[in-house]
């Protein structure tokens, strides 16, 4: 009876891992603060938005910054922007919140 017991223990652990180890990556979506800028002597605000697929050991909250690309006119710019991220539940959600 006790071995039975033990291994009926055993079994739940071996699934319990082996469900956990299924889901390997996560994916953040983080957002940057708000920045304006002049197009065509129009001033426009603008945050710039980025989905992440991080490793299972990070997490989106400590992901503070990022470094953007863009091009409006001229040259391409790499700009550092302060971000705030969440994670997505990729399994439930088909949409960005």
């Amino acid at each position: 009876m006790k071995k039975r017991s033990v291994i009926a223990i055993i079994v739940a652990v071996v699934v319990i891992v082996a469900v956990g180890a299924c889901k390997k990556s996560r994916y953040c979506h983080c957002v940057s603060d708000n920045y304006t800028i002049v197009i065509n002597a129009d001033t426009v605000t603008r945050a710039d938005t980025a989905v992440v697929n991080v490793d299972r050991g990070m997490k989106c909250d400590h992901i503070n910054e990022m470094t953007f690309r863009t091009k409006d006119t001229g040259p391409v710019i790499y700009t550092v922007r302060k971000v705030k991220c969440n994670e997505l539940d990729v399994d439930t959600v088909a949409v960005l919140p």
